[in-house]
């Protein structure tokens, strides 16, 4: 099965379902129960993401969800590190 990538358009954590967006095509919806990590299984808006395309009774399903790429934020140095210069 091809892999194909794409950008989570919006994905609401309460209801653990959202949208990818294709480069060139139509929308893909997503369940939580597609992604693969572990842990909370979540997207954010924006992520970038590969995935198998599977034709259900409803459409289009992004399976087997994984994130190609996280953006870390830089760490923040404690109050105290800060006042005693470290």
């Amino acid at each position: 099965m091809q892999r194909l990538t794409g950008n989570v358009k919006w994905f609401n954590d309460a209801k653990g379902i959202g949208f990818i967006k294709r480069e060139a095509d139509t929308d893909v919806f997503v369940h939580y129960k597609s992604i693969s990590c572990t842990g909370h299984k979540t997207l954010k808006k924006g992520q970038s993401v590969s995935f198998v395309l599977t034709k259900t009774d409803f459409g289009l399903q992004a399976m087997d969800v994984q994130v190609e790429n996280s953006v870390t934020q830089p760490a923040h140095k404690d109050i105290n590190e800060q006042a005693v210069g470290h």
